[in-house]
């Protein structure tokens, strides 16, 4: 499938996998406002070989979530051509494979942005996964490199050649992690490669949007931006919105129900409201003590009353 007959129709966006944010439920919230493609957590090729039944749970999908990329890690090419013909992953519309991530446990194995390092690896990867999944579209995510950007734009041409259908780059370094700012200084360079690129780092406002697409990005990425805030998306395309805070928390909460314990989803969704919350007035009290609950029936009765005060969030909109 080329790319362009995959964001037909919908907006040039991604919403950028991140780990313990984007399961079933947060890329389901999303949705609705418009994004283009949903990508899932990272997710080890190697253990879903070994048939690891919570690498196989993050990978539950909702019928409303297409189109969705599965994204795998790992540096076996051919367990990783192997994981993705298992039914769990031949479910998604793609794969994308992660060659960005810059935790250290993550580097350490040799995964992740390790393989910016190992070009000649990293490109048997993607060859015998794009063999794997045949027409199905592949794509590669990484940062500019290790500590500069001086590789970056022979990274994108090794992933051209080596059957990525498009990139996704985090224009940040490894060594910068989650810090600073995104230099897209390379962007004109990287896209004139031949291969669409999303940009990815920084995106907040439809400004940013524009100018990156002016810059030669084909689409763009957003990960943390998204983060209680799932209407950037229609934001970024100019497109009318409206979010009832106390409904989409609800939903999100239902949502992560359906496959967890309520002591989990709990925890889980402390982090959601949280970011919710951010930034709205007479909200950071009601944090505190969503932060502290210990069921999920105290976080919405905290969510309700603070909405039922403060109704001008019911209906959030653009």
């Amino acid at each position: 499938m080329s790319v362009d007959k995959l964001f037909k129709g919908v907006t040039r966006t991604i919403l950028a996998p991140m780990a313990g944010y984007t399961d079933y439920a947060f890329r389901s919230i999303c949705r609705p406002y418009g994004v283009g493609l949903t990508v899932t957590e990272m997710v080890s090729s190697k253990a879903l070989t070994m048939d690891n039944d919570l690498s196989k749970k993050m990978l539950y999908r909702e019928s409303n979530d297409t189109p969705s990329f599965c994204q795998i890690f790992g540096h076996e090419p051919i367990v990783m051509a192997d994981s993705v013909q298992l039914d769990e992953v031949k479910a998604y519309d793609g794969v994308d494979i992660n060659m960005g991530c810059p935790v250290k446990k993550i580097v350490k194995s040799g995964d992740g942005s390790a393989l910016l390092e190992n070009p000649k690896l990293a490109s048997q990867c993607i060859t015998a996964v794009k063999q794997a999944i045949g027409d199905k579209p592949l794509s590669v995510k990484f940062r500019l490199g290790v500590s500069d950007s001086n590789g970056a734009v022979d990274f994108a041409k090794m992933c051209r050649d080596s059957g990525a259908d498009f990139i996704t780059v985090h224009f940040r370094t490894r060594t910068q992690m989650y810090s600073g700012t995104a230099d897209y200084t390379l962007l004109p360079e990287i896209a004139k490669v031949g291969i669409p690129v999303f940009a990815n780092g920084d995106l907040t406002a439809r400004e940013d949007y524009r100018r990156l697409l002016d810059m030669g990005a084909y689409g763009v990425a957003v990960g943390r931006g998204a983060v209680g805030k799932p209407y950037i998306f229609a934001e970024l395309a100019g497109l009318p919105y409206e979010m009832d805070l106390y409904e989409v928390i609800s939903r999100h909460t239902e949502l992560l129900l359906k496959t967890f314990s309520d002591r989990v989803v709990c925890n889980e969704m402390k982090k959601h409201v949280t970011a919710y919350l951010k930034g709205k007035r007479n909200a950071k009290p009601v944090a505190i003590a969503v932060n502290t609950s210990h069921t999920t029936q105290e976080i919405m009765n905290l969510v309700a009353k603070f909405v039922l005060e403060n109704p001008q969030f019911r209906k959030i909109q653009g």
